[in-house]
Formats: structure tokens, sequence, C-alpha cells
């Protein structure tokens, strides 16, 4: 006999089960008989419909997990877009995904994920002042011509515009660790250090900076120059203004001076108050680039 498909096959079922009972009257009576085979038969059902729905849960359960864990491996491994920020005449402030904060100088480029996944890593082309919020877990990297700044949290300023022979590191507060990408070698910078790369010889060296609070005056509108060439004064004025200023004479290029400017102040300005106190003259053969002579 085949097992019944519906309720009413079964209430036929199970009547002519009764029906057919010749058992005496008492414990396996009729009457008892189709009670108790009734009471069997719900009580499998209802282990049955247990089952279904236990078996059910667990395979939604499972379809829920895989499609979890899709979701996660497509969310760490999914193309992110990358942003680029350009500037010209103008500094400009960026909060980047994680909260970090960066002012970038004139003339610079910062380019960074959408949003950061498996870890921090962006690259500058330019100068720029870092305020790295603190993630143990995701170490913040800059990648900058040549060299790689490795941190968790920490204020520093990273000078690597691709037409200079240098990349220059300084610490401001916290502590970073910079290395060569060429050959790896790695060193830990204290506040009041500044890490050079030299991009000629590939060598990566350190150096005391008494005036760190000098290097971001930039961000105030400020050109602070202490102590220093004037050949870096010039380095740093082309980026400035963006135009390539060259000095034909080294004794004029190592000729050291202290001197501080609004960024307000024309180049042209700028040169005339240096050309007495050091000693040139300078000429524009074009419009972009400017010669400084040594007087004889």
């Amino acid at each position: 006999m085949n097992s019944p498909k519906s309720d009413k096959e079964l209430d036929e079922w199970l009547e002519l089960l009764s029906s057919s009972t010749h058992s005496p009257q008492g414990k396996f009576s009729a009457e008892k008989s189709y009670n108790i085979l009734q009471q069997r038969l719900q009580s499998a059902y209802r282990k049955h419909k247990i089952l279904s729905i236990r078996y059910t849960v667990a395979v939604a359960a499972g379809f829920v997990l895989l499609i979890g864990f899709g979701w996660m491996f497509y969310f760490y491994q999914r193309p992110v877009r990358t942003l680029i920020v350009s500037t010209n005449i103008q500094t400009q402030c960026i909060q980047l995904p994680d909260g970090s904060k960066v002012t970038l100088n004139r003339h610079s480029q910062l380019s960074y994920p959408e949003t950061f996944n498996k870890e921090r890593i962006v690259k500058l082309n330019g100068e720029a002042y870092f305020e790295v919020s603190k993630n143990p877990k995701k170490p913040f990297r800059v990648k900058a011509n040549g060299v790689t700044i490795r941190v968790l949290g920490t204020h520093f300023n990273v000078n690597a515009y691709a037409a200079d022979s240098l990349v220059e590191t300084t610490l401001l507060e916290g502590s970073v660790s910079v290395s060569n990408n060429a050959n790896g070698k790695q060193m830990i910078l204290k506040p009041n250090e500044t890490a050079i790369y030299r991009k000629s010889t590939g060598i990566l060296s350190m150096h005391i900076n008494a005036n760190a609070q000098n290097e971001i005056s930039w961000r105030e509108g400020i050109l602070s120059f202490n102590d220093i060439s004037m050949g870096e004064i010039a380095r740093q004025l082309s980026h400035h203004f963006n135009v390539t200023i060259q000095i034909k004479s080294e004794q004029l290029r190592n000729y050291k001076l202290n001197a501080r400017f609004k960024q307000n102040e024309t180049l042209e300005e700028i040169l005339e108050m240096l050309a007495p106190i050091v000693g040139f003259t300078y000429h524009m053969p074009q419009s972009n680039l400017i010669e400084l002579k040594q007087e004889n």
C-alpha cells in the first residue's frame, strides 16, 4: 500500500485499518488501535516536520554565511578608485578616508585610494605635511620618489619634488621610519631630525634639524630660510613659483644666509631684496627660467 499523500487519504487509510482489525475487545480493539495508530503517525509526522525545519534553517544559515564571506572577500579584493589631488599656486588641506589630514604645498600632487582596506598607502610628488591618525593595525605609508615613510600616527613633513635631487623627510612629533626603496636600508627618525635621500647616489642619511618648525612655515604663508645655502633657497623658490632658477657660480650657490618672506610677495620682489645682500644679478632669458650670476 502506498503512503497517504494528503490528509483526506490519511483518514481513509486509518479508517480502513481500523475496520479490518479483528482483535478482541479491550487492549487491541479496533477503536483503540485506531487511536494508537493515529498518535504514532502524528508523532512520526511531527518528527519529520522538525527535522525538515532544522534542515531548512541549517541550509539558510549556511547560505547567509556564504553570502557574508563572499561579500567580505569582494570588499577587500575589489579594485578601489584612486583619487588624485593637485595644487597650483595655492596650498590645499585634504582629509583622508581614515581621518588623517594632509596639507599639500604649492605645485604638488597626492594620490590615495577612496577607501583604505588592508593598508594605508599614499603617493606624493611635491611637498606635504602629514597629521596621521593612529591605527597600529594599519601602518600608514607614504611613497615619495624613491623612499617609503612608514608611521603609525605622527606629524611630519615630506619634500619630494620629482625634479629635485633630494627627498627630505622631517619629523616634528612621534616616530617614523624612512626606507630606501632600492636597497631596503631603513632609519628611524626622532623629532627634529631629517632624513635625506640623494637620488643620484641612492644614499640615505640623517641630520639633526634645530629649526624643524621652519620646514612647515609654508603652511602659514611664510617662506623661512635659516642658515641655508643660496642653492637651497633657489630650489625652494623654484617650487614655490613654478619656475627654474639656475645659479652658474659655485661660490654663489654655497653662500648661506637667513631670510624670511611672505608668500604673497612676488618672486621679483624677493630677488630684488636678496640681490644686494648676497651680491648677484639676475635676468630671465625665458618666461619660466631665471639665471643668477655673481657680481664681479
